[in-house]
């Protein structure tokens, strides 16, 4: 029994054991094959758990560049609902339209930016259409209501069925350009309104296309041909208008502006009625890079009637240059007459003079007063004579001056006149005058001796006055009465005079206009003709010169 039992377990144990094992083959597979797949599939969860911390990691650099570029880009970005509401926007689009900051522009709706808020509408209704809208001007309001111009670019977003749901955009403030194109569009209608209507024409030739682009109207009024019929010439039409005598320099002148870039053309022209007219082109000459002529434009001016007058300016030229060359042949022919007649004049008026000194002794009673007439008529002839010649010598040449000593030649002259009482004052001064100036009180003197009457007295008094010597010459004759203190001057030319009356103060005043002063007429005492004249004049220092007081 023993041996059964033990044959019985042993042989249970047997079974038991071969059918576990036939039991984890059909239903399991081994430990090690599992351990294999297991490790395979974490080996796999890594590799993916690394990508996907790849794809988060480009994902968030994606979204920090997108963040930086929404945030640092020079336009304005923007994104709203249908009424308006200001979802998100960057500084850009706060700065343009003067926000505080970002957070102030998202509380604000877009409308108010509209300087119509009915534009609002119609945009969006293009938006459902078109679905964008593209580089559009329009005007804008800032936060604190100033208008610009921005150019505005817009997108819709629209849900599954198609309906617009938001849109989203950028603006960029061009307010500048737009006022320069507004300035560049005024200014083109300014200049092409003076071009318009100048009377002179403007051109641009297309030397290349060998054709005028641009021509102004006046050109019409100065040849007859309209801007058309004119850019329809081709440059041998043009040339076999321009008279045979003028190519060659036209030529010559195109060609040396083709290197300077500019030129200047005189020539004649002929009209589309058949006449020449003389035209003036001041033009400019653009060049490519390789120095080929692009362009010629100019103005033209017709300046026919200015040729005309500069040709009768020339032919009276040469008329009047005639005129002078016989004016100096005859001046030449009357001095050497005029030099005679005064020489022998004079010779003879001396003989005379003397032959009446010796008749004065001899003759007696009326007779001896015919002679004292006759001899002081010669005196006077002969006077006359020496002041002809001096005004003679005045003409004859521009003056030499030099400084001359005043109050020397005051004292000279005055020791001429010992017969009547002369009073002298003053400061001693060198004036600018030649040999000539002792004519001027010599003159003033002797008129006072023998106008003023019986008992007249003179008095020369000098003084300065800034850049002049104010010389005055005051007698007690009878004066000059206020309607002749003018006059005074010009009896000798306006022949308001008896023989010789007037030639001496004539001689005066040219004199003192020789020295470049001023000579006039005044009252010994003032408003008191009949108290006597005072004759004034100044003269010119003469630089460098000290001078001292002088006094008789």
């Amino acid at each position: 029994m023993a041996a059964h039992s033990g044959e019985s377990g042993s042989s249970s144990r047997t079974g038991a054991g071969t059918g576990g094992q036939r039991a984890f083959a059909a239903g399991e597979r081994p430990v090690h094959e599992r351990m294999a797949e297991l490790l395979a599939e974490n080996a796999t969860l890594r590799r993916e758990n690394a990508t996907l911390q790849s794809v988060k990691e480009a994902l968030q650099e994606s979204e920090e560049r997108y963040r930086r570029l929404f945030e640092d880009d020079l336009t304005g970005d923007f994104l709203t609902t249908l009424d308006g509401r200001i979802l998100a926007c960057n500084p850009a689009f706060a700065r343009i339209f003067r926000f505080a900051s970002v957070e102030e522009a998202l509380s604000t709706n877009i409308r108010d930016l509209y300087e119509d808020p009915g534009d609002r509408d119609l945009l969006l209704a293009r938006l459902r259409n078109e679905g964008k809208v593209e580089n559009e001007g329009r005007v804008r309001k800032r936060r604190d209501g100033t208008r610009i111009h921005v150019v505005e670019n817009m997108v819709g977003h629209f849900s599954a069925d198609g309906e617009l749901i938001e849109t989203q955009g950028y603006v960029y403030d061009d307010s500048e350009r737009k006022r320069a194109e507004e300035a560049l569009r005024e200014s083109e209608e300014r200049f092409r309104a003076v071009l318009e209507n100048s009377l002179d024409a403007a051109y641009r030739r297309n030397l290349q296309a060998d054709c005028y682009e641009y021509m102004s109207p006046a050109i019409k009024e100065i040849l007859g041909f309209t801007p058309e019929e004119m850019a329809a010439m081709d440059i041998e039409e043009v040339i076999d208008r321009v008279h045979p005598d003028d190519r060659p320099p036209i030529e010559a002148e195109l060609n040396a502006a083709a290197a300077s870039g500019k030129g200047l053309l005189l020539y004649r022209f002929r009209t589309k009625a058949g006449m020449y007219r003389w035209l003036e082109d001041h033009f400019t000459v653009t060049l490519d890079p390789g120095g080929r002529p692009l362009y010629r434009g100019g103005i033209v001016r017709d300046v026919t009637e200015r040729r005309r007058t500069e040709e009768k300016i020339k032919r009276h030229a040469a008329d009047l240059a005639r005129i002078h060359r016989d004016l100096e042949s005859a001046h030449r022919e009357a001095n050497l007459y005029l030099d005679i007649l005064t020489h022998d004049i004079g010779n003879t008026e001396n003989v005379s003079n003397l032959y009446a000194e010796l008749l004065i002794g001899s003759v007696k009673g009326e007779a001896a007063c015919y002679m004292a007439s006759l001899k002081r008529s010669i005196a006077k002839s002969i006077e006359i004579l020496g002041t002809v010649s001096k005004i003679r010598q005045i003409h004859a040449g521009p003056p030499l001056l030099q400084p001359m000593d005043l109050d020397a030649i005051i004292r000279a002259e005055i020791d001429h006149f010992p017969d009547i009482p002369i009073s002298y004052e003053g400061v001693s001064r060198r004036v600018l005058a030649d040999d000539l100036l002792p004519e001027v009180f010599t003159n003033l003197i002797g008129n006072a001796m023998k106008h003023g009457g019986p008992g007249v007295t003179v008095t020369v008094r000098t003084e300065e006055e800034g850049g002049f010597v104010r010389v005055t010459v005051a007698d007690t004759g009878r004066g000059v009465p206020d309607g002749q203190k003018e006059e005074i001057f010009h009896r000798y030319e306006k022949k308001q005079r008896g023989v010789g009356e007037g030639l001496g103060l004539y001689l005066v005043q040219i004199l003192i206009d020789r020295y470049g002063g001023r000579m006039w007429v005044e009252d010994r005492v003032p408003g008191h003709p009949e108290e006597g004249a005072a004759f004034v004049f100044l003269l010119r220092k003469a630089d460098g010169v000290q001078g001292r007081e002088a006094g008789v």
